[in-house]
């Protein structure tokens, strides 16, 4: 897997079977296997609304601390600190301000642990003082979209006026969503294809158990996860991989052969005074056209189409490695429950060919799109025909546990990643319901974003 920061070239592009082979290049041996985690949060301040960028108590302040007190270099754009990094991590903002730790690849669920529990600290110690909490949500369950902070990328600026013109959801997406993330290796082109089936397989089951975001705009939504349904009204042409996702043929040529007529968001531009900038397209214009066209002169490189995947939005997104995308921001204590499924369910052969077989893949008669749509609408609860959301999770979280046992013993290290998925289990058993449900019982009783914002120390 590779680290925060890019090291694709900008090569010509000469044929589309450069991109692919970009995919492939990430396949590693299967004992080199690493695994990432990214998630963001919700400043809350001092006045208990999200945190903006400028200001003493700021998105700004943080991050200038970060780097004075503990060694991350910043990443400037039109004078502006936008990103961090320092040793293989980044630390980068959302379109409202949302706090992003894109974590290091890491051996082990409990590096994985330790690694987010020393960024917390982190953080605490240059916000604490400030009156800054954390809102650990999926969806900012009061703030009207309106009214949310913006940062200062260029980015976002033309992503903001993208969004209405492709999908109803889109600008709710960038300002009021956080999600925790995993990213895992494969070692073959087969294995990359089996693992992005089994996770596109996976996505209720993965909604249900971290639902985490039942209200918008200050009443409920309807769904147990808001922010997992919108995103079926953001931009289906980059979100919508439905053609070959279940399909045990598909090919890596497959996926690039989709995201290739998908139409670009910007290319990436150099200024006159050497800073990065970006070139907004018309909302038309495909990666595909880049490639063959061009534009204005210029070729498309592989520079270009790292950019440009990065803007596509499946459950499951391809770049050199796989990315789990379907999961609600859960608290801290659960975090790592996230690449421990993943490691569980995908890294060990034994249990994805187990993970295949409970989702009945290859059964065309189960319509998944409204499978999932029912578990944003329900979590645990839902059920289209015979097929029932909580059973499968039940038995995938046997599964997953038994994974993570065989890859311990394989490896002889991570005899614990199985605790993390304690609380997922007791969620899934009705033992006790979820603790970060409890936010949902609160805003029932009248909760304000301040009220579910952690105190410090976490």
């Amino acid at each position: 897997m590779a680290s925060a920061a890019s090291d694709t070239p900008k090569t010509l592009i000469e044929s589309l079977d450069q991109c692919a082979h970009w995919c492939r290049s990430g396949a590693r041996p299967r004992d080199q296997f690493r695994i990432g985690t990214e998630y963001e949060r919700f400043a809350i301040g001092p006045d208990g609304a999200p945190v903006g960028y400028h200001g003493h108590a700021s998105i700004k302040t943080l991050l200038n601390r970060l780097v004075e007190r503990h060694g991350w270099l910043p990443f400037v754009e039109n004078g502006n600190p936008i990103a961090l990094s320092r040793g293989g991590v980044s630390v980068s903002l959302e379109p409202a301000g949302q706090f992003e730790l894109s974590g290091g690849t890491q051996p082990t669920i409990a590096a994985t642990q330790a690694e987010l529990e020393a960024h917390q600290r982190e953080v605490q110690d240059v916000a604490q003082d400030l009156g800054i909490r954390l809102a650990w949500l999926g969806f900012n369950p009061h703030t009207p979209v309106d009214r949310a902070p913006q940062m200062p990328k260029d980015r976002y600026k033309i992503m903001r006026d993208w969004m209405p013109t492709v999908g109803g959801h889109g600008l709710h997406m960038m300002h009021l969503t956080c999600t925790v993330q995993a990213n895992i290796d494969f070692s073959s082109e087969h294995e990359c294809m089996e693992m992005m089936r089994a996770g596109h397989l996976l996505s209720p089951v993965i909604i249900g158990l971290f639902a985490n975001s039942p209200w918008a705009e200050g009443k409920p939504s309807g769904y147990a996860t808001f922010r997992a349904h919108l995103w079926t009204d953001v931009d289906n042409a980059r979100c919508d991989v439905r053609k070959f996702a279940f399909d045990k043929s598909a090919s890596i040529a497959d996926y690039v052969q989709w995201a290739v007529d998908v139409p670009m968001y910007f290319v990436g531009i150099d200024k006159p005074d050497g800073s990065h900038g970006y070139q907004a397209m018309d909302g038309k214009f495909t990666f595909r056209q880049f490639f063959e066209r061009g534009l204005d002169g210029r070729r498309a490189t592989l520079a270009d189409w790292e950019l440009h995947v990065s803007t596509l939005f499946p459950d499951i997104r391809l770049k050199r490695w796989l990315e789990i995308r379907q999961a609600d921001l859960v608290p801290p204590e659960s975090i790592a429950a996230l690449p421990a499924l993943a490691k569980g369910w995908l890294y060990d052969v034994q249990a994805r060919g187990e993970i295949l077989d409970l989702l009945r893949d290859g059964d065309s008669k189960i319509d998944r799109a409204v499978l999932r749509e029912e578990a944003c609408r329900t979590a645990l609860g839902a059920r289209v025909g015979d097929v029932h959301v909580g059973q499968w999770a039940k038995e995938a979280l046997a599964i997953a546990r038994r994974g993570l046992q065989r890859l311990a013993e394989q490896s002889g290290t991570d005899h614990q990643a199985a605790q993390s998925l304690v609380a997922l289990e007791e969620i899934a058993h009705g033992d006790k319901p979820a603790y970060w449900q409890r936010a949902a019982a609160r805003l029932e009783q009248g909760a304000t974003l301040a009220d579910l914002a952690t105190p410090w120390p976490v």
